[in-house]
């Protein structure tokens, strides 16, 4: 806001050199004349206030009709040196609305847009910039016009129509004072031109980057996800290799434990075999004892001893016929009864 007094103090000195000019002399100024002209010299001054009051005074005089304009136009201009934007906003809309073919709208306009910029509505500035263009082209103002545009097409991140509003200020009004100014925007916008190159170039390398540990961490699930299922297949792959190999060896130990119990059954009808066969071995020795006895006998009981030799030789036989006969048997069931291998 202090940037733009010296240009509101020379404005009021030109207006008040114009007005004393514009007097005929030998004519006095009327009142609400002095009073436009103090407020002006008050506004010099700043002393915003005072002049407002003078300002003021003079546009509720219903004589002051060619002041009036005045009066209000210089009430915006304090309103804005005092810090008042809402109060100079209303008073540029009145005075506009009442004066619409004033030369001074062009000048309000600019001070509209300026307005409007510093409450941060860019939109808004730039139609009113552009309207103040519009209305007075060779005005004094218009490369600030081109500059305050450049400044909400800069806020806007218009960089590019904002870099030509700034090109046109340096090259189109060499001699303003917003030059510098302007020079000094574009070269940053030419930094953030290259900022944005090298944000763009960080975005693709994070990019990649992210990329690339996303791709690295997907592998790396399906690496552990097939070593957990060839883990896991080799678990069951073991356990039912050991439940085989147990059931396996339980049915070997079973066929074992039976075969033992066969041969053990084997072995006492075998002992049996062998007890009776010895029983008949001995039946057999009696036999033949008792015919020897009998071969030494008187003659007359020879046909009694040939009698009971013959009895007793076909019960021997028939007693060795059968322990033969079971011996066969039980050598035969204990030859099936042995493992195939040969082990026990």
């Amino acid at each position: 806001m202090h940037a733009k007094k010296p240009l509101l103090l020379l404005l009021a000195l030109l207006a008040a050199a114009a007005l004393a000019a514009q007097q005929s002399p030998g004519v006095p100024p009327s009142t609400a004349k002095v009073s436009l002209d103090k407020g002006i010299e008050l506004y010099g001054q700043e002393k915003y206030r005072e002049a407002l009051d003078l300002f003021g005074a003079v546009m509720s005089d219903p004589k002051a009709k060619t002041e009036r304009p005045d009066a209000a136009y210089w009430s915006v201009l304090a309103y804005l040196a005092a810090g008042d934007q809402a109060t100079a906003e209303a008073s540029i809309d009145a005075f506009i609305s009442a004066y619409p073919t004033s030369l001074r709208v062009p000048d309000l306009l600019y001070q509209r847009g300026r307005i409007l910029y510093s409450k941060g509505d860019y939109e808004g500035a730039l139609k009113v910039f552009a309207a103040f263009s519009q209305a007075a082209p060779s005005s004094d103002l218009m490369p600030s016009s081109l500059y305050w545009s450049g400044e909400c097409l800069y806020a806007l991140g218009r960089l590019e129509e904002a870099e030509r509003a700034f090109q046109a200020v340096v090259q189109s009004y060499p001699s303003s004072v917003k030059v510098e100014a302007a020079a000094y925007r574009i070269s940053l916008i030419g930094l953030e031109y290259r900022q944005r190159e090298l944000l763009k170039l960080l975005t693709w390398s994070h990019e990649e980057s992210l990329r690339s540990v996303e791709d690295f961490r997907r592998r790396e699930k399906a690496y552990e996800a097939s070593i957990a299922l060839y883990q896991k297949q080799i678990s069951d792959f073991k356990r039912g290799a050991s439940s085989e190999q147990d059931k396996t060896l339980a049915d070997l130990r079973a066929q074992v434990a039976d075969l033992g119990s066969q041969l053990a059954a084997s072995d006492a009808k075998l002992l049996a075999v062998q007890a009776e066969s010895d029983a008949l071995r001995a039946s057999l020795a009696a036999a033949e004892d008792s015919a020897a006895k009998a071969a030494e006998a008187p003659a007359f009981a020879a046909s009694n001893q040939a009698a009971l030799d013959k009895d007793t030789k076909a019960a021997a036989l028939d007693a060795k016929a059968r322990a033969l006969d079971l011996l066969a048997y039980y050598l035969e069931h204990i030859a099936q009864a042995e493992p195939k291998d040969g082990s026990k």
